[in-house]
């Protein structure tokens, strides 16, 4: 597991090695109990994920470290599954491509 940028607090790091670690990492071995990974290939097996959390959160007294724990383990597991049935596939990529948006884009291809 890898982040995006370089970890600055310790209140920042106890959330990244601590509650979103746990996360992707029980998502795994829950891939691997429901079938989703099979297990006699686990072994063989290498994941790189990135993750991306917001520097912000380590300040913000409304986090909700539950819903932290969730999102990122729904998000490992749902990727897994996808990554693990080839989704999604080279042509819906293609198809999809000018559909799908992100907020960080808006404004910079338009004139």
């Amino acid at each position: 597991m890898t982040t995006k940028m370089t970890v600055r607090s310790n209140d920042y790091v106890e959330l990244l090695g601590g509650i979103v670690q746990a996360a992707t990492g029980d998502a795994i071995v829950d891939c691997l109990v429901e079938g989703i990974l099979p297990k006699e290939h686990a072994d063989e097996l290498c994941m790189i994920i990135m993750i991306w959390l917001d520097p912000r959160c380590a300040t913000d007294a409304n986090l909700d470290k539950r819903d932290l724990y969730r999102t990122n383990y729904e998000a490992t597991k749902l990727a897994i599954s996808r990554a693990i049935k080839g989704e999604p596939t080279v042509d819906e990529l293609i198809k999809n491509r000018k559909t799908i948006s992100h907020y960080a884009m808006e404004g910079v291809f338009e004139k």
